[in-house]
């Protein structure tokens, strides 16, 4: 049963404003003075955190679907907004996709700075003060990342008084990452061994900062630490209650799912929730959320959708069909409102849609799209941390050791398993041959080409793609005529980053120079 998280918005805590509409005005303390009595203030605010966290402008829509259609796995089908001049390359300073994610991202820093601060106020045990400090590290670490990897050099605000915040300059990438780094550090430190109540990951342990400090040691080329991080969180697997989940559809079963030793980081959406009807909608499936933008248009609950995010057909050819993994992530047959079985070519976009956010979503929320449901959105899963270790293992020297890592995967994607894929009751995906085990004594760009293609099918459509093209500069490649996603207007040297919002120009001249080519 999931279990809800009390998310408490609170109206005395006047969140840092996202950089948006910045005035000629210092900030100071965010809470009424003598707010803070007890830990329990902070986890208040912490609370809030984690809302904001899942609102419509981050995970529970606008930031994933920014990096699904940055990347070559998502397309645009149907152009509803401004969303749809993201795939193309063809988004300005003024696209509302980019200030959302801004926006929303300082808010979120401007709340986590506000609890350590109060951390600092309140009479508790050191252990337990550290603690609450190091959770919202995390999450500030968190969406530093998504900043620095989406907007380059960012204003890097860590206190709750910055002074004149339109007087704030940005900080260099490395020192943006620096900050993402000690936090992490800190969060690893200070962080449980197990999840709170364990029952639902949506709140970090050793093992969340451990993975997510991996992830970004990958991301800045620190192969040994990469390494040595993920690998910590391999060895330690049964103590921090780890593992992969025998079924990978599992994965994306909404009552399955709270339960699951793979997760290792969640947002919760369904706990976010204040009536069917109240916004802000914290959850998966809004209006602007994943699930219903990439379910079938016409199709019937729970696979209905608007079938506006919808990846190209070579994304779905190239993948061997007797992967397992593919029959999870994609519909390409499904019960239409008409009750009959349809393939995709009968689809309103004769395209076969993904399947990972709406075949298994729970109870829905509303009688449109079923924008709003119990599926939970996973930051971080246990796959990840092996792939990371192969990956990480090849560029310093171990690349047999990392072939296991990544047999580790395969071996779970060949056993197939139980999966509805008709839409009309439940069916078995019979054990496979495929993948194979990768094979022992590959070269090392070999393998760096082999593990960046199993992240891309064994994460395919969960937003980490576009960081994978970023980092190993593989734009012109993957958008390129042969790629699976031709976008001839992409430009490297332009793309691989977001403007910085015109409105946050406008009032932040420090905010200048705006990001190249735009």
């Amino acid at each position: 049963m999931k279990r809800k998280l009390k998310i408490h918005i609170i109206s005395i805590v006047i969140v840092l404003a996202g950089c948006t509409d910045l005035e000629e005005d210092p900030i100071g303390i965010l809470a009424p003075e003598g707010y803070y009595k007890s830990l329990s203030n902070v986890e208040a605010v912490l609370y809030g955190a984690y809302g904001n966290m899942a609102s419509s402008n981050y995970y529970g829509g606008e930031l994933c679907m920014a990096l699904e259609l940055l990347s070559d796995m998502t397309d645009v089908a149907l152009h509803y907004s401004d969303y749809a001049d993201l795939s193309p390359f063809i988004h300005t300073a003024n696209n509302s996709y980019p200030f959302d994610i801004w926006a929303t991202s300082y808010e979120i820093i401007g709340i986590v700075n506000n609890a350590i601060f109060g951390v600092s106020q309140v009479d508790a045990s050191q252990e337990d003060k550290d603690r609450y400090e190091a959770e919202a590290r995390f999450i500030r670490a968190t969406v530093y990342y998504h900043l620095v990897m989406l907007f380059g050099e960012i204003p890097y605000i860590d206190n709750v008084d910055p002074g004149i915040l339109s007087e704030v300059a940005k900080s260099s990438v490395v020192d943006v990452f620096n900050g993402i780094i000690e936090d992490l550090i800190f969060a690893m430190e200070h962080l449980p061994m197990q999840h709170p109540n364990n029952d639902q990951r949506t709140r970090p342990s050793k093992g969340s900062a451990a993975t997510a400090l991996a992830s970004v040691y990958l991301t800045v080329e620190n192969f040994e630490e990469a390494y040595n991080n993920a690998k910590w969180v391999i060895d330690n697997k049964t103590e921090l209650d780890y593992d992969l989940e025998p079924d990978y559809q599992d994965l994306w079963r909404s009552d399955v799912q709270d339960f699951s030793k793979e997760y290792i980081f969640a947002s919760d959406f369904l706990g976010n929730m204040r009536g069917d009807n109240d916004a802000p909608n914290y959850t998966l499936e809004n209006d602007h959320g994943l699930g219903a933008c990439q379910g079938v248009e016409g199709a019937s609950i729970p696979y209905r959708g608007w079938s506006m995010l919808v990846p190209s057909k070579k994304v779905y050819d190239d993948w061997d069909s007797l992967d397992y993994r593919r029959k999870v992530c994609y519909d390409d047959s499904l019960m239409l409102t008409d009750k009959l079985i349809h393939p995709y070519t009968d689809f309103e976009i004769p395209l076969p849609h993904v399947a990972k956010f709406t075949r298994f979503s729970g109870v829905r929320k509303s009688n449109t799209a079923g924008w709003r449901s119990d599926m939970n959105y996973v930051v971080y899963r246990y796959a990840e941390v092996l792939l990371i270790a192969a990956e990480a293992a090849n560029e310093i020297g171990k690349t047999d050791e990392g072939a296991g890592y990544v047999n580790q995967v395969r071996e779970r994607a060949r056993r197939g398993g139980v999966i509805n894929f008709d839409g009309n009751g439940y069916g078995i995906f019979a054990p496979s041959a495929v993948p194979a085990d990768v094979s022992l004594g590959m070269s090392k760009d070999d393998f760096r080409t082999m593990v960046l293609e199993e992240r891309r099918i064994e994460l395919a459509f969960e937003y980490k793609r576009l960081y994978d093209i970023k980092r190993r500069d593989l734009g012109e490649e993957v958008f390129g005529p042969n790629g699976r996603e031709p976008q001839p207007r992409f430009d490297k040297t332009k793309h691989y980053l977001l403007p910085i919002p015109q409105k946050e120009l406008d009032v932040s001249p420090n905010l200048n120079p705006q990001n190249f080519g735009y």
